[in-house]
């Protein structure tokens, strides 16, 4: 298994969102990335198919970190990112295990149905946001704590925040702004794929090899 294949992958799987047209709707994308794999939608199998794939490619390049970006950051910190990254990974997975029951952005009946699947969706995008802005600021912190408060550390403290700003806008958004939060979470999403396929290629090579 090479870098380039789990840094690839990380993109490409996690960023599913770009085939929306199979579901058929051209507003597919203003209600929540996630509602493309809701119960009721036709290609729902295929967005779940996709994030299994990404939370395994997660998980692997978390359990490669916990060691090999030790060089990088030190051992302590790469257990600590490692750990960040595994979270990711579960949270995604349980995204798919408790997926939304339907697309309820478009359907005022679907929204206004009580659901505990929905409310563990919910926990479980909770607990992989959180872990994403974690992933970001550890390498922030594990940098700051080499060599201060280089460039380096202060872009990957700048992209934490503005991956957590924009966690809190597309929460806000059904309510404030309905229909942005899917064009603002697919900002966030593509952000942190390409931060992970960062993290995977900055795995040893000979990993891989």
């Amino acid at each position: 298994m090479r870098r380039w294949f789990l840094a690839v992958g990380s993109v490409v799987l996690y960023n599913s969102w770009l085939a929306w047209p199979l579901n058929g709707r051209p507003d597919a994308l203003l209600g929540y990335v996630s509602e493309l794999a809701a119960d009721d939608q036709p290609f729902a199998w295929f967005f779940r198919a996709a994030d299994i794939a990404a939370a395994v490619v997660f998980a692997i390049t978390g359990l490669l970190g916990r060691r090999g970006w030790q060089a990088w950051l030190g051992a302590r910190w790469s257990r600590r990112l490692g750990l960040s990254l595994l979270v990711v990974a579960v949270g995604t997975a349980l995204d798919i295990i408790f997926n939304l029951p339907c697309a309820e952005s478009w359907d005022d009946a679907c929204a206004a149905m009580p659901s505990i699947e929905r409310h563990l969706h919910e926990a479980a995008s909770a607990i992989t946001s959180t872990a994403e802005v974690a992933m970001i600021a550890i390498v922030a912190l594990a940098l700051a704590a080499r060599d201060g408060w280089t460039l380096r550390a202060r872009q990957a403290a700048w992209l934490a925040g503005l991956v957590t700003v924009l966690l809190l806008i597309s929460a806000a958004a059904p309510y404030a702004l309905p229909g942005a939060q899917g064009p603002i979470q697919v900002v966030q999403i593509l952000l942190c794929s390409l931060w992970i396929a960062y993290l995977a290629w900055r795995l040893p090579q000979e990993q891989h090899d």
